[in-house]
């Protein structure tokens, strides 16, 4: 049986979580601005290995400008905080998938 696809995974996880999630971004948001929640996949992990929802956020805005979180910063800059929520996965091999969601119940009411 082949790996999931990373989007699909995120999709997975985002629809699993959204409640916790979408409030997790919300209280962050609020104590410490725009960022993104990030999920950590740990395929092998039980219940009490699993790590907590994190919360991304950008120090220095001219360098995150420029290489590999571009993309995700750009995203971060222009999302609406209360109706929305960056998502990343971050893989066990490595490799990092994002993207914006936007479902119910919205951040601030989750």
């Amino acid at each position: 049986m082949s790996a999931p696809n990373p989007g699909t995974l995120l999709n997975q996880l985002v629809d699993t979580h959204w409640t916790t999630a979408a409030r997790h971004a919300w209280r962050e948001y609020n104590q410490r601005g725009r960022g993104a929640i990030v999920f950590t996949v740990q395929p092998s992990a039980d219940e009490s290995e699993r790590m907590p929802l994190k919360y991304l956020t950008f120090n220095d805005e001219s360098a995150a400008q420029q290489g590999s979180f571009a993309k995700l910063h750009e995203l971060v800059r222009a999302y609406d905080p209360e109706r929305q929520v960056v998502a990343v996965a971050l893989l066990p091999d490595d490799r990092t998938v994002f993207e914006v969601y936007e479902q119910d119940p919205l951040p601030p009411e989750a």
